[in-house]
């Protein structure tokens, strides 16, 4: 009976694809605050999930998938995920586990890709709304460039959301609400979120100081993976800075503050100037997955399109490595070029019959 007991207890303790141990550690990088998260609707969840999100890392490992290694040791860092290899973990789920498990699981890996944006940490090439709709669709056949393609197109409303609160009416001086302060927060902080593309845990985390209580065309910011870049604010941006802070009175270094009654001057939470955005969106009907970090994706594909060298995008959002940015934006860039030759030189098969026919003549 000790036997038995003891060859199930080694069984639970190694990995179901490739068979080597499991590593005493958590998966992936900021598993724990997710679990923590899923732990609070049921213990049984949280156990799920966590043999979820190692399979998942078994599965990237084991097939050495987006350059995951079986060398590489846990935590695994999530940058390396993409919408597309995501997609192809489900099919392999659907084809090796039951429905019903391979539903939880991927339910698992999306709810942590959730955690991951709320964190600002989600990796550049996973488009969240994108993935989520296919997945709901059954749709996983489809390639990441195609995913990056249709989410441009909703993407091109993004200036939509800054015009949004231009346009709210501007409530009276000595509101005890604070509804002005945070209408003029709210406008300033969708134009630095455009001017800047910077993620928005770099907006929230910027100082008055750092931008010369918006006089500043630049501010130098430590960026993801504590690396140190530069910002730039564009005139518009600084306007609607000043507005904001010459209304301010109170201490707080913070260039955002949260404007409630109970917030105390306290530095705007990234959930917050999440819901900020996610407020116009709403307002405006548009696509809802779209979010504070398609202001960056937005930026980076207009820029491009007008002319802007790839190696000068990669320094204005502050990517460490060109393939990065190539990697994501080039494919939007493409279908751009394409088009404008189309419709500079297409013809339609009448015309093409006609050149056809002169040529003969």
């Amino acid at each position: 009976m000790c036997y038995y007991l003891s060859m199930a207890t080694k069984r639970e303790k190694r990995l179901p694809i490739s068979d080597r141990p499991t590593p005493n550690t958590p998966t992936w990088i900021y598993e724990g605050g997710f679990l923590l998260e899923a732990g609070t609707r049921s213990l049984k969840t949280e156990t799920t999930y966590r043999s979820g999100l190692r399979l998942f890392a078994d599965w990237l490992q084991h097939f050495n998938k987006v350059g995951y290694s079986i060398e590489e040791e846990w935590p695994l860092l999530p940058d390396r995920l993409t919408t597309a290899v995501i997609l192809t973990y489900r099919n392999w789920l659907l084809a090796n586990r039951s429905r019903s498990t391979a539903t939880t699981y991927i339910s698992a890996v999306i709810g942590y890709l959730n955690f991951l944006d709320g964190q600002d940490q989600l990796p550049e090439a996973v488009q969240l709304g994108k993935l989520q709709r296919q997945l709901a669709r059954r749709q996983v056949d489809r390639n990441q460039a195609e995913s990056v393609i249709d989410l441009d197109q909703a993407r091109q409303a993004m200036p939509r959301i800054i015009q949004y609160y231009e346009e709210l009416p501007l409530p009276p001086e000595n509101d005890k609400y604070n509804r002005r302060l945070s209408l003029l927060r709210d406008r300033a902080l969708v134009h630095t979120l455009y001017s800047t593309a910077a993620r928005i845990s770099e907006v929230v985390g910027l100082n008055r100081q750092n931008v010369d209580n918006g006089r500043s065309d630049y501010a130098a910011i430590t960026g993801k993976g504590n690396k140190s870049r530069t910002i730039h604010i564009r005139d518009y941006a600084q306007k609607s800075m000043q507005k904001y802070l010459r209304e301010r009175t109170d201490s707080n270094p913070a260039l955002f503050v949260a404007h409630s009654r109970n917030a105390k001057s306290a530095r705007l939470s990234i959930t917050s100037a999440h819901n900020i955005v996610k407020k116009a969106v709403s307002a405006l009907h548009l696509h809802p997955s779209l979010s504070a970090h398609d202001f960056r994706h937005f930026r980076a594909t207009q820029l491009l399109r007008e002319g802007m060298p790839l190696e000068v995008v990669q320094e204005f959002l502050g990517h460490s490595d060109i393939s990065t940015t190539r990697n994501i934006y080039a494919p939007v860039l493409g279908v751009h070029v394409v088009s404008e030759w189309l419709d500079n030189v297409d013809m339609s098969p009448t015309q093409a019959a006609k050149e056809k026919g002169a040529d003969t003549d």
